[in-house]
């Protein structure tokens, strides 16, 4: 586990391990959700491609 703080504008820096682990680059979007107990979830989004057959989702 790792320790990180909010900045003054409620940003959060994810350390780079995570950041490289699991391919997370500047942009990306992070969903996010509460549980009950106070745990923060950030899950990063299927992405949606277009092809000739339409738009699909691809899982992360």
């Amino acid at each position: 586990m790792s320790i990180t703080e909010i900045d003054s504008n409620g940003k959060v820096l994810l350390p780079l391990g995570l950041r490289y682990e699991l391919d997370l680059n500047e942009g990306d979007m992070l969903a996010v959700d509460q549980l009950g107990d106070g745990t923060i979830i950030l899950k990063k989004p299927a992405k949606k491609i277009r092809t000739k057959r339409g738009e699909r989702t691809l899982q992360m």
